[in-house]
């Protein structure tokens, strides 16, 4: 009983934190409940005297009408009160509780560092954003009546029985404590089951989306039936997991249904011998079966409604385990760079769970509005570097600083003000091309879209859509070719007009066409900025003022394009494969 007590209390508790300026609303809901279960019990408990009064000897009208008037008013204040408890539900507070925590969560989400992000799947915060708010909070009323019902009622009836025969509210008491081992043997299973379960539904869904937004590529290779294996095991593991909470949570409320049924049988046994001793009145023993007959479905299902509360306490870990996650925190002194170089000093960098180092002790200085290159085999820590001057995460040693602040003293959202990012793989809103470009400076006009569509390449091709610039792009940017998603993103960035620009691969994916397209809007977005460029051919960044060669994490090498040559080190041997393959291609071509 201890447990089911303290798992219903810790539910409350949560629901107080979440319910924010409403709890005193949900305390007072609570209250309200109470009043109308305990004269929801009194109303039952009333049949005793007055079955007494109606069967008696010596009938007296007055005695029958006061008790029926008497079940009549309990029951009129059951109502009232519940009805006003309800308000809690029905006056829209619910809603507002789950909006508030909806807006809570989606703070967090820009405030996190992006490494815990991306930690989580897509289905995973999809999941409690949705479902698990709703299962929560929304359920919190209904599961808070219904567990105030079966312990009130019950006990006001048994207190009252224990006055008219004490003998009769015993023989009621002997099933509760029969109730704590089952509850036991039902929350071991559920426990696990309904992690099990959330997690399979967060599984589903984020395999749902993957298959929607892979479904052209599965298209192509024949695998969109029962070989779209990801989907297929996530739906398969989802039955599973329903089968298996079926087959756990079914055996204890059917034998607490059992357990009820055999009370009343053991009530009108006992009660009958009574009666035949003549030390119970055949009118008192109805009035008991009358009384207990109509506990009888509740209390069969007290286990379920309990196990409600294990439902609503798992949802409500996994949102507070997202809301308790650490901010990205802006150390004093506040500053703001008053130029842009940037600069690394003994910068070790580790990604959570993981051993071994992604930057190690990494030294080197980027001047204001000078362009370098960061080279390197794939997952040696290019794009890890890159990552660090937006504080994807903090480091575990050494400084990062632009204009010589420290970036943990620059509030997150001034940092990211001066900087814009051209990602290889470019995400756009299913939303018009206007609102795509406009969301890098919402107060741009749409001349200065335009022109900064222009500056792109990008004006062309846009207006020769439908719409034009009102075309809406559809979900990811799927109806524009690579190079012209590319282009719209750059697009943005020159209208965000930022100091600092950073290049990701940019072109490796786009074919030779859209690649000179594209190199041509990046010289139009780089001028005058400090520009950093992670690059794969290496062909394009030849002119770099300096190029950093990174190797397992580590600065090996860094200096001009012709200084690294004559080095003969890494970035010669780079250049040599490079030059091979071209050359290969050339003659490949000739014959």
């Amino acid at each position: 009983m201890k447990k089911i007590f303290s798992s219903i209390y810790e539910v409350y508790k949560m629901t107080l934190i979440f319910a924010g300026d409403y709890a005193n609303s949900f305390k007072k809901s609570l209250v309200l409940h109470t009043i109308s279960y305990i004269f929801q019990g009194l109303a039952f408990a009333m049949f005793y005297p007055f079955l007494k009064a109606l069967f008696s000897e010596n009938f007296m009208i007055n005695e029958v009408w006061l008790y029926f008037s008497l079940i009549v008013l309990f029951s009129f204040i059951a109502i009232f009160s519940r009805w006003k408890a309800q308000d809690f539900d029905y006056d829209g507070v619910m809603i507002d509780i789950t909006h508030k925590l909806r807006e809570e969560l989606g703070a967090k989400l820009r405030t996190m560092p992006l490494e815990k992000l991306s930690s989580y799947k897509t289905g995973e915060l999809n999941s409690t954003f949705s479902s698990n708010i709703d299962e929560s909070v929304l359920l919190i009323g209904l599961a808070s009546s219904l567990i105030l019902q079966i312990l009130i009622v019950p006990f006001v009836i048994i207190s009252v029985t224990f006055f008219v025969d004490y003998r009769l509210a015993l023989i009621m008491l002997v099933m509760f404590p029969l109730m704590i081992p089952l509850n036991s043997w039902k929350k071991r299973g559920s426990t696990k089951v309904l992690k099990e379960y959330f997690s399979a539904n967060a599984k589903l869904e984020s395999s749902f989306i993957e298959y929607i937004q892979g479904l052209p590529i599965l298209k192509a290779i024949n695998q969109v039936g029962i070989n779209a294996k990801n989907l297929q095991a996530s739906i398969k593991y989802v039955k599973e997991v329903q089968e298996q909470s079926a087959y756990k949570d079914k055996l204890p409320p059917t034998i607490m249904g059992i357990m009820v049924e055999l009370t009343l049988l053991s009530l009108l046994f006992f009660g009958v011998y009574f009666v035949a001793n003549d030390s119970l009145a055949l009118v008192t023993l109805g009035g008991c079966i009358v009384v207990f007959s109509r506990l009888t479905e509740p209390l069969a299902s007290t286990l379920s409604f309990i196990g409600m509360f294990d439902f609503i306490q798992t949802a409500y870990k996994r949102i507070k385990e997202l809301l308790d996650i650490e901010e990205i925190k802006t150390y004093e002194p506040i500053q703001a760079p008053k130029s842009f170089d940037i600069e690394f000093k003994d910068v070790e960098f580790i990604y959570t769970n993981q051993e071994k180092r992604a930057i190690n002790n990494i030294s080197f200085y980027l001047p204001n509005k000078t362009m370098t290159a960061i080279v390197g085999d794939s997952g040696c820590g290019k794009t890890t570097l890159t990552k660090l001057i937006m504080r994807y995460s903090d480091i575990q040693k050494g400084t990062i600083k632009i204009g010589g602040v420290n970036i943990k003293n620059m509030k997150y959202e001034d940092l990211m003000k001066n900087i814009s990012v051209v990602f290889q793989d470019v995400y756009l809103f299913d939303d018009t091309i206007l609102n795509n470009i406009k969301m890098a400076n919402p107060s741009a006009s749409k001349q200065d879209v335009e022109n900064a569509a222009k500056s792109a390449y990008a004006h062309e091709f846009i207006t020769n859509l439908p719409n034009g610039y009102d075309t809406k792009i559809g979900d990811i940017g799927g109806s524009l070719s690579g190079g012209e998603r590319q282009r719209i993103s750059i697009a943005r960035a020159i209208l965000k007009n930022t100091p600092i620009v950073i290049l990701d691969e940019p072109t490796a994916a786009l074919d030779t066409q859209s690649e000179g397209a594209v190199q041509k809007a990046i010289e139009k977005l780089i001028i005058d900025k400090t520009v950093i460029v992670i690059a794969h051919r290496l062909s394009t960044i030849k002119d770099a003022n300096n190029i950093l060669v990174i190797e397992n994490g580590s600065l090996l090498e860094s200096g001009t394009h012709d200084k690294l040559v004559s080095n003969k080190g890494k970035y010669f041997a780079m250049w040599e494969a490079q030059q091979r393959v071209k050359n290969w291609n050339i003659n490949r071509g000739t014959n």
